[in-house]
């Protein structure tokens, strides 16, 4: 099993955390849905969330914590790597400048026609990695190598809920309205955050997206 270190963030939280060169993406992701597994099962914490390197658990019982930093190390090399058990969402997304005001300067960057950039966008499943950033906000990983762009130099003050956007090796959609660096191509209807409902994230780790087309 992956080395790891463990310690306590402020008084109802602890973090686990990966060496960031400990394994490859793949086997590290397994790791950290396993131990989200593990923990949210123990009905002990509040929200389990899992990062690119790390997971941090919060303790409904703050006075829980050192016995928790303790089974954790424990209980480490016994954590049963399966791969979940994921869900499909199936996204459907308005693209052009209407709707992503960064969608006709990505293609131009990238030397695409309109159309060609929305077929490369669409023509895989992405697998949630980890959330992040905002509620409900997920690193999609899987974007195709032909639209890889380093984040904005300047992020913008507004971007509309429902974005879809690439960054990096990433795409992702924006659960509300917030400042942020990525590439805007469009935008979806979906609602991906509601902190009435049972489980507040649409998206959860491990699940798999596939963006659709749809007509305005």
């Amino acid at each position: 099993m992956t080395n790891m270190s463990c310690y306590r963030l402020g008084e109802h939280a602890i973090v686990v955390d990966l060496p960031c060169a400990s394994a490859n993406q793949k086997s590290k992701n397994l790791t950290l849905f396993a131990l989200k597994k593990w923990l949210d099962d123990s009905g002990e914490f509040v929200d389990v969330v899992p990062a690119k390197h790390s997971v941090t658990a919060y303790l409904k019982d703050p006075l829980q914590a050192q016995h928790w930093l303790s089974t954790i190390e424990q209980n480490w090399n016994d954590l049963e790597l399966t791969a979940p058990k994921p869900t499909l969402h199936r996204i459907p997304v308005k693209y052009g400048k209407e709707f992503g005001q960064d969608f006709e300067k990505v293609a131009r960057e990238l030397g695409l026609t309109h159309q060609q950039l929305i077929d490369l966008h669409t023509s895989v499943e992405y697998q949630v990695h980890f959330m992040g950033f905002l509620p409900g906000f997920a690193y999609l990983a899987g974007l195709p190598e032909a639209l890889h762009l380093p984040r904005k130099s300047t992020p913008i003050t507004h971007v509309p809920k429902g974005s879809i956007a690439i960054a990096d090796s990433y795409s992702a959609i924006y659960p509300c309205q917030s400042p942020g660096g990525w590439h805007l191509l469009g935008q979806t209807d979906i609602n991906l955050f509601n902190p009435e409902s049972e489980q507040v994230s649409l998206l959860q780790p491990g699940d798999i997206v596939r963006f659709v087309e749809s007509s305005c």
